[in-house]
This record gives C-alpha cells, sequence and structure tokens, in this order.
C-alpha cells in the first residue's frame, strides 16, 4: 500500500481482482476501464466528467463508471475521492452481461434511499476488509455483492453497452495508453495508427466519438496538464518547461496554454500557483476516510463473523536447567518533564508505581526548561541559577528510594541559539548560542548536586543530553555537527568532574539508531572524539522509518494524526534489539548497557487503543521476549498528566500513562503488576506462552496479543467513538492453550491465577460497561479503579509429577498461573 499527497496515489491491491485508490490534488485527463469504476467523495468537491458531462462529486457521494466507459477525473489540492475498480472476471458472477451499464450519478431513489445507504455500507466494508486482510478470500464474495446491487438497484437506461463499443473502447485504451507514456515525444496520429495497424480516419473518428476532440487536441491537453504541474517549480523557465513538455516553441507553448486556461503561463505561475511543497496536505488523509468508515455496517462483511478457535500446545520439562533472567521493565520509569514531579497527583502516582512495581530509576526531560527557573541572566547577560524547585524535585525522588536519570536538557530560551519550540510546553529543542555559558551551566548543576547529595550518591546516577532525532529529523534548527559538539562538550564537563559520572546517547528513535549516516555515525564520531557514551539509549517506538515522512515533526507536534506509520512487525521491539546488538559487534562498537530510554506501542499519544487490555498483551509478550535482550526498558510513561500537549477532558484519551490523569490504573499498570512475580529463572517460552520459576514457586505467562490491523497502522482511521477502539486490531478469535508441565514433585500444589481481559482488569473497558460517561464524579473514579482489578482465583491441584494446563484465552487476554508446592 502506498500513500499520495498532492497527487501520489494511495493503492491497495488484492489479486488484481479488488483495486482501492485514493486520489486527491491530481488530475486524471481521460481513463477508460474494463472493469466497473466507483467513486466514493471523501472530502471537499471533485468532479468527474463522464458522457460529456461533469458531476460534482462530494462528501459521501458515489459515482459509478461502467466498463469500457471514458471517463475524467479532477481533484483539487483540498479535495479526494476514493476509486474502487472490480475486474471484469467478477462482473459476470453478480449478474452482469456485457451490454449492461449504470446509472452514473446514481439517482434511483436519491442518496438517502435505502438502496444508496446500503451501497455506502458495502463499500466501507469492502474497503475496511481488503485493507486489514489482503489475502481474505471474501473480498471477492464482497464485490460480488456490491457490484449484484449496482446492477439491481441502479442500471442505466439509456443505450447499453454493445460488443461493438467494448472493442473500440479497448482499441482506444491502447492508444490512450501510448500516449501517456510518449507525450514528451513527437508522436503523430499517422505514427500510432500504423503502430495498431488502423486507419488514420478510423482512429480519428475514435477520438471524435469518444473524446469529442481530434487527436492533437488531446496530446495538446495532456501535455499542458504536465506543464501547468511544472509551473510550480520557479528553478525552471516557462522555455525550459515548454521543451520538456513536448512543445515545439515557447510561443506554441504559450499560445496553447492561453485557449485552455486563459491566461499566460507566467500570469499562471504568479497567481494560481504555489510551490511545490504546498502540494503536501498538512492534513492527514486519516480524517478523510472517517467520512467512508462510519458507514462500515459489519452486516455485510463475513470478516466479523466468529473467527474458529486458535490452538497452541506445548511441553516443558521443569528439570531442564532454566536460564537466568533480567527484569528490564522493573529499572526504568518515566514521568514526562521535570516540572511533572512536583505535581502532587504525579507524584503519588509514582509513590505507588515505587511500592507495587519496584521501579529503581526515573527518567524526565526538562531539567534545563525555563519553568524550571535554573538559568537566570543579569542584565549585563551574566548568568546565575535557581536551584529552589531542581531541591524539591530531587529531595523528593530520593526520599522514595529512585535513582535519577537525568536528561540535561533542553537548552534555556534565553541561551538558545534558536527559539524553536516543537510543543506547547516551554522546551526549547535548541542548540546553545555561547558555549561558555552552556559549559558553565552544566557544572553548575551537576556540581550542586554533588554538594547536596554527596559524590558518591551522584554518581550513581545516569545522565544524558535531548535526542539525536532533533537532529537527523527535518525542521529542527539543530545540526548533525551541532549535536556532536553539544554531547563531546557536556562529556568533558561530567567527566572532568569526576570520571566515574555517566553520560548516555543518543536517545534517537531506532531506525535512526540503525542508520549509518545517524546513530551509527554518532557513535563512531564520538569514539573518534574520545567522548564515547557510557552506555547507549534508544526511544523504541514501533513504527516504519519516521525520516521518510516528511510531515512527521508538525503531525507530532499538532496531535492532528498519526505521525507515521505502525510496523507490522508483532516482535518489534526483539527483533531491534537482536539487529542492534549484531550491528554493535560488526562495528566494533558492543560491551556497553543498552537501555530503551522511552518504550511503548505506539508513537501516537491519542491513541484509544493504548488505553485497553491490548496494552497489556502487548507489554507480557514484549517485556518477557525482551527479558535477556536489553538492560533497560523505560515505558513511556507513568501517568497521563503529561503536558507536551493539552490534556484532553474525560478519563480516556488516548494517554501514553500506565495511570490515567486522575490516577486510575489501565491494563498495562496491571500487566506490570504481574510481571513482577516473574521467576529468576526461564524454563521455556513459545508463541503466546513463558513459564520460568524462583525457590517456592512456578510461573505460568499466558498471553493472547492481537497486532494491529492494516488499515489502523496505515493511520487511515482515527477513532473518535470510545466503543471502537477495539476495531482497529486483527480479529484472531480465541486462543487455546494446552501446556504440559513435566518434572513436577508428586503432591498437593497451590493453584494461583490471575487474568486481564475485556471483562477484568481493564478500567477502559469498565468505563464502557457503566457507558463511558465523560464527566465521572469522585464516587464514579473510586468505582472504577476499585471494580477494574485482574480476576484472582485459587484452587487445588495434584499431581504425580505431570500437570497440563488448558486455558482459553479471548483476543488481547492475559493470564498468569502461579503453582506453589504443599507441604504437606
Amino acid at each position: 500500500m502506498e500513500e499520495k499527497h498532492g497527487g501520489i496515489c494511495v493503492e491497495m491491491k488484492k489479486r488484481e481482482l479488488v483495486t482501492f485508490t485514493i486520489r486527491c490534488g491530481e488530475s486524471v485527463p481521460v481513463a477508460l476501464d474494463d472493469g466497473l469504476i466507483l467513486f466514493f467523495g471523501l472530502h471537499g468537491q471533485s468532479a468527474v466528467r463522464c458522457a460529456g458531462e461533469w458531476t460534482v462529486v462530494g462528501p459521501s457521494d458515489l459515482y459509478a463508471v461502467s466498463p469500457f466507459t471514458l471517463y475524467r477525473i479532477d481533484c483539487p489540492e483540498d479535495a479526494g475521492v476514493l476509486q474502487l475498480y472490480v475486474s471484469p472476471e467478477l462482473l459476470p458472477m453478480a449478474g452482469w452481461k456485457a451490454e449492461m451499464a449504470v446509472d452514473n450519478k446514481l439517482l434511483s431513489g436519491g442518496p438517502n434511499s435505502a438502496a444508496y445507504i446500503e451501497l455506502r455500507q458495502r463499500y466501507a466494508a469492502l474497503f475496511r476488509l481488503s485493507v486489514q486482510d489482503r489475502a481474505s478470500p471474501d473480498i471477492a464474495g464482497q464485490a460480488i455483492g456490491l457490484a449484484a446491487l449496482l446492477r439491481e438497484k441502479f442500471s442505466a437506461a439509456g443505450r447499453p453497452h454493445t460488443a461493438h463499443d467494448a472493442e473500440n473502447a479497448s482499441r482506444l485504451q491502447k492508444v490512450l495508453r501510448f500516449v501517456h507514456e510518449h507525450w514528451q515525444e513527437p508522436i503523430s496520429l499517422a505514427d500510432i495508427a500504423a503502430k495498431e495497424f488502423l486507419s488514420e480516419s478510423y482512429l480519428s473518428r475514435l477520438f471524435r466519438r469518444y473524446l469529442n476532440q481530434t487527436f492533437t487536441e488531446y496530446v495538446v491537453s495532456v501535455r499542458l496538464d504536465h506543464a501547468r504541474r511544472r509551473l510550480r517549480d520557479t528553478s525552471n523557465s516557462i522555455t525550459e518547461i515548454a521543451y520538456s513538455c513536448g512543445f515545439k516553441s515557447t510561443n506554441s507553448f504559450i499560445h496553447y496554454f492561453g485557449q485552455h486556461y486563459g491566461t499566460t503561463p507566467g500570469q499562471y505561475r504568479k497567481t494560481e500557483a504555489e510551490p511545490e511543497s504546498a502540494g503536501v496536505l498538512r492534513e492527514d488523509v486519516s480524517d478523510w476516510m472517517a467520512e467512508l468508515l462510519q458507514y462500515a455496517d459489519t452486516s455485510h462483511a463475513d470478516k466479523y463473523a466468529v473467527q474458529p478457535v486458535k490452538k497452541r500446545s506445548a511441553h516443558v520439562d521443569l528439570r531442564n536447567p532454566g536460564v537466568p533472567i533480567n527484569r528490564p521493565w522493573q529499572r526504568l520509569v518515566n514521568i514526562g518533564y521535570a516540572r511533572d514531579g512536583l505535581n502532587g497527583e504525579v507524584q503519588a502516582q509514582l509513590r505507588r508505581a515505587k511500592r507495587e512495581i519496584g521501579f529503581t530509576d526515573i527518567r524526565f526531560h526538562g531539567i534545563f526548561d525555563d519553568d524550571m527557573h535554573i538559568y537566570q541572566q543579569q542584565a549585563d547577560g551574566s548568568p546565575w541559577y535557581n536551584f529552589t524547585y531542581v531541591d524539591l524535585l530531587f529531595d523528593f525522588i530520593l526520599s522514595i528510594g529512585l535513582t535519577p536519570f537525568v536528561e540535561l536538557s533542553f537548552v534555556p530560551s534565553k541561551l538558545a541559539k534558536v527559539p524553536y519550540r516543537l510543543f506547547e510546553r516551554c522546551s526549547t529543542a535548541s542548540m546553545y548560542r555561547d558555549r561558555m555559558k552552556w559549559e558553565a551551566l552544566v557544572q553548575g548543576t551537576v556540581a550542586h548536586w554533588i554538594a547536596r547529595y554527596g559524590l558518591e550518591t551522584v554518581v550513581r546516577w545516569r545522565f544524558s543530553c535531548f535526542s539525536l532525532n532533533y537532529a537527523v529529523i527535518q525542521e529542527t534548527p539543530v545540526t548533525y555537527e551541532d549535536y556532536l559538539e553539544m554531547f563531546q562538550v557536556t562529556h568533558h564537563i561530567l567527566k572532568e568532574l569526576d570520571p566515574r559520572l555517566r553520560l548516555g546517547g543518543p536517545g534517537c528513535f531506532t531506525h535512526i539508531m540503525l542508520a549509518e549516516d545517524g546513530g551509527l555515525r554518532f557513535l563512531r564520531d564520538t569514539a573518534a572524539l574520545g567522548c564515547s557514551p557510557d552506555f547507549l539509549t534508544v526511544q523504541c517506538y514501533p513504527h516504519e522509518a519516521t525520516i521518510q515522512d516528511n510531515e512527521f515533526l508538525y503531525f507530532t507536534a499538532n496531535q492532528q494524526a498519526a505521525p507515521s506509520v505502525l510496523s507490522e512487525d508483532e516482535a518489534f521491539t526483539f527483533h531491534f534489539l537482536r539487529d542492534f546488538r549484531r550491528t554493535l559487534e560488526r562495528n566494533g562498537l558492543d560491551g556497553r548497557e543498552i537501555i530503551l530510554d522511552e518504550w511503548t506501542s505506539t508513537l501516537w499519544q491519542r491513541d484509544l487503543s493504548g488505553d485497553t487490555c491490548y496494552r497489556a498483551a502487548w507489554m507480557v509478550k514484549n517485556a518477557l521476549q525482551c527479558c535477556n535482550e536489553v538492560d533497560m526498558l523505560g515505558y513511556w510513561l507513568l501517568t497521563d498528566l503529561i503536558d507536551e500537549w493539552q490534556v484532553p477532558g474525560g478519563v480516556f484519551h488516548g494517554g501514553y500513562g500506565l495511570f490515567t490523569a486522575n490516577g486510575i490504573p489501565k491494563a498495562a499498570y496491571r500487566a506490570l503488576r504481574l510481571l513482577t512475580r516473574t521467576g529468576t529463572e526461564k524454563l521455556g517460552e513459545g508463541e503466546n506462552w513463558f513459564v520460568s520459576h524462583s525457590s517456592t514457586e512456578i510461573q505460568v505467562f499466558l498471553y493472547h496479543y492481537c497486532h494491529y490491523d492494516n488499515l489502523y497502522r496505515y493511520r487511515y482511521q482515527k477513532l473518535k467513538n470510545p466503543h471502537d477502539a477495539y476495531k482497529v486490531f486483527q480479529d484472531m478469535g480465541d486462543l487455546e492453550i494446552s501446556l504440559s508441565l513435566a518434572g513436577l514433585q508428586p503432591g498437593s500444589y497451590r493453584w494461583e491465577r490471575h487474568i486481564i481481559s475485556r471483562s477484568t482488569g481493564s478500567a477502559y473497558d469498565k468505563w464502557l460497561e457503566i457507558g463511558a460517561p465523560e464527566t465521572m464524579r469522585p464516587d464514579d473514579l473510586k468505582y472504577l479503579a476499585d471494580t477494574s482489578q485482574p480476576a484472582y482465583e485459587v484452587s487445588e491441584r495434584n499431581t504425580d509429577g505431570t500437570l497440563q494446563i488448558e486455558s482459553r484465552l479471548h483476543p488481547h487476554e492475559v493470564q498468569i498461573i502461579i503453582l506453589q508446592k504443599r507441604d504437606c
């Protein structure tokens, strides 16, 4: 699948029998297909021409084009339509005959008739299925059903197509294809007629009959359309454009342009054409797709029938030696920004997380942000420092037993080279304008901590600079050279204070970390400069390469749309860590701690699916898979109270947090609590299961992880209705797991089971159950927190040495079974 902004199509194909294409910001001068075409209006006002008549297609409008019918389409930059193509192989199965045609405007009964509404629903269901499961055998059946509805309810009353029409149209189609492939070359009616073994007069009549213009007029119109687009690039002269578009002279180009557009190329460039970059739509196509998906009535989609139960079976011999387990998910917690750590609600959630999960380290941005008030300047520009808020924050952190992981960011606005702010809050993602003042700021701040808390305490802390992302992704004022200098300077200051102080980096996205001109370049350059990071940090969000998305930072900052495509790799974190370790070994850069200082299932902080029990299954699956691949997994984020962007009202809004803003634990937090029961050694693992043990018990983890579907991965749907939160995942059906545990000591065992699912352990689902109220009173919040505990059951099991575990899990369900040998 491929997206098209400003004239680049998004196409999703299924065996070439059914094709969807998003058309926006483009014009198709003339087209002809052998199958059925059905347009759906997504946004703005587009126009389709058929049988010599233009028709406006607005939001939710439908427009049909019968097979072998010539049509044109024009979509302005702010408009778009979705085009469905149904191949001729499927049409006979829908009762179509070769001579049949449908009414282009679908006028039968009007746009609000039952048939028209059903047509929209079938169209939406077919689109959803095509994207969710491209290999589904149901796609052809649904396309046939849609074509049958068109035939039954919207047949044309005019002259039907004939076999002769189809033959003529097919010949003309070949000619038009040749013109569109060779429009820059000298082409003539005689040349093409000879190539296709047709007479010139016959070919000329085809153009007159079907296009209502001469061959020459058509070729000129194609060349003019290309020339009009090239006028946006002011680096090309009008003469260069004229010749590159196949015109014999500048004068002939100006003449034809004036006839066609009523103005000169030069005037058009000044008054109507915009810079090429303007062709990139600031409004994401995901917003447009909501126009279609509101009609996704699942009654027409067999996809949504009950799925068959999948089965897994495995055998574990507990007498085999185990593998020691690291618990990286308990090492690091993120609270967003330094100032957030002074918020009473955040502190309460942090105390609870420390007590119940046992985090050891805490990380945050923005210690030098203006709202922490460290950096001050006299009237003459000389700096002085105020540590009042910093002392309050660090006194609290140390008082609850956490070790600071201090990101020395961002540059105070008075010290910033360029006042660039990505988010609403006061962070300034910029290079400093005075190196000596930055050195003094870092030295003075760290020296203050050493004086206040003691050197032996501070050397246990970790430090970092802000992310290398800001120096690699477009639109920020920070260059790679800037970033390298800042890291080198900061490294020098810390080591000068005490060589044991640790500075890590570069804290970038996974694809940047693995790039030769990204993280690997940084590691080589810092090694050459003698300032290699003491530990390696990476931000792990399972997305495709954001560096390829020119609008990434814009959408991230404004939170208007998903900023990049979600990865289809269900084990993204595990595979990245394996690749990263191999890459480090090949480059002689291994041997240092690896920390995922930001780690979660999506970069999008308005993703309702993250509030659901999906995140619990994701958490358990990824944490256990990666338990020995990484030193720290810093889940992003503790709480929804992060304020990079205005926090919307309501209990759930798709925030990053383990807790809602008002302190209700989400399913992901419940999953982390279950993970604290993980043993000291791994005895076995497989798809959907993991077995560990400690000195007194055996722990069996079962999970039914269901990944995002393709529709959601490609950001075509933003969730506004809370009841839609589970519609964005692959429909996997239930999972039955049969796990045989051999090598147990014979006797009686205490059997303890905890369950997180849509019916238990998920505050989001409990909120849906009580009606998803936008406004909740304190008693409502207490009820939600109290009733969203995981299910808990205890029983006795006897065994002669082998125990069979049989469990059936719903999608996104997590179970942990604890076995403890009775003494008697």
